[in-house]
């Protein structure tokens, strides 16, 4: 009981820190936006603390029973946190396809800048309620969710020992599968058969560039990013 009033209040002062620098970051009557930071995809470390109400992962840490509850309350709060910053935002893509080139790229970076922080502050309150070889497991099992999405990291970049010029290769395959944003913006004019047709083309592109960027990395790299992956994980 101690412990997990001691985490609620370390919880309460990061949320707090997280929402103060956003609203700083937010020019006013700027939409939320979005963004693309973090390991493997959209929304990074605040996302991935998602996998730990997973049973299954749980079950994989060996959480205790004090342990989820506090995760119960760290993810209540991020969610309510997320909730909170979109309505602030006016709800990031209600406008979007109304905004020239600039003023998208400028939103999206924005967006992007505000994950990063919420990110940072979610780090620390999953480190607050994991032990540290639990830390070091679900530390694997990210890197197995975000697949090669996890070379932008700069620690996995140094670990792997990729070069410059194969950031660079990366780079172009991802600029090259990412989809238009304009296109975002036209889903709610689709129909519900062209939204499956949209998102499965998204998906194979998807697919089809994680697999280039893989292939750029070297055999002995591969065998690298297998073993920080840590032992194969089945998720449900």
């Amino acid at each position: 009981m101690l412990r997990r009033t001691m985490f609620l209040s370390g919880l309460a002062l990061l949320i707090a820190a997280a929402s103060t620098v956003q609203a700083q970051d937010r020019p006013r009557g700027q939409g939320f936006g979005f963004g693309f930071g973090g390991p493997g995809g959209f929304g990074g470390a605040s996302f991935d603390a998602n996998l730990l109400a997973s049973p299954e992962v749980q079950k994989e840490l060996g959480v205790s029973d004090e342990q989820k509850g506090l995760i119960e309350d760290m993810l209540t709060d991020l969610q309510s946190q997320r909730q909170q910053a979109f309505r602030q935002g006016g709800g990031g893509f209600q406008n979007f396809q109304d905004l020239s080139e600039e003023e998208r790229n400028k939103l999206i970076e924005e967006g992007r800048k505000r994950m990063e922080e919420m990110n940072k502050k979610t780090e620390e309150m999953i480190n607050m309620v994991l032990e540290p070889k639990q830390t070091e497991r679900f530390g694997q099992l990210r890197l197995q969710r975000a697949g090669v999405g996890a070379f932008i990291r700069a620690d996995i970049a140094e670990k792997l020992g990729i070069t410059q010029e194969q950031k660079d290769k990366m780079q172009k395959i991802r600029e090259a599968a990412q989809p238009d944003p304009a296109a975002f913006a036209s889903f709610r004019d689709m129909s519900e058969e062209e939204r499956r047709e949209a998102f499965t083309k998204m998906q194979e592109k998807g697919k089809k560039a994680n697999e280039d960027v893989l292939n750029v990395l070297t055999a002995e790299q591969k065998e690298t990013w297998a073993k920080i992956q840590g032992k194969k994980f089945e998720f449900p």
